[in-house]
């Protein structure tokens, strides 16, 4: 770990979504020079069950499963049919999906991994 570093002047927010972009699975509340050492490489992070990497799983899975109602209203990156594709927008829009489709999260519970409903 180095005394200074070119993350130094990033905010929270920058690192955390600098960790998601370069691949790095962690929690929203690691501590910033955790983050810091993540994207530098001085540390791993152990195993991490993300939340909302479940439900954009979960929303994959739905949008995958009812493409063809669903491909005409889709205006985000769902529409590429990547089963990734929920992985490159923020947690907050994560939610919002989630929310917005509140009539059919049961449809969406039932794609989250390993079958579990939260």
């Amino acid at each position: 770990m180095s005394d200074s570093t070119a993350f130094d002047r990033y905010n929270y927010t920058e690192l955390y979504q600098a960790c998601r972009s370069a691949g790095v699975v962690c929690l929203p509340n690691e501590p910033r020079q955790k983050l810091i050492d993540y994207l530098e490489g001085d540390a791993s992070p152990g195993p991490v069950v993300q939340e909302f990497d479940r439900w954009r799983h979960g929303i994959m899975g739905f949008v995958l499963e009812y493409w063809v109602k669903l491909e005409s209203q889709l205006s985000c990156p769902a529409k590429s049919r990547n089963p990734l594709a929920c992985f490159t927008c923020i947690d907050t829009q994560v939610v919002f999906c989630v929310v917005e489709a509140k009539d059919h999260e049961q449809l969406i519970r039932i794609h989250l991994p390993n079958g579990e409903k939260t």
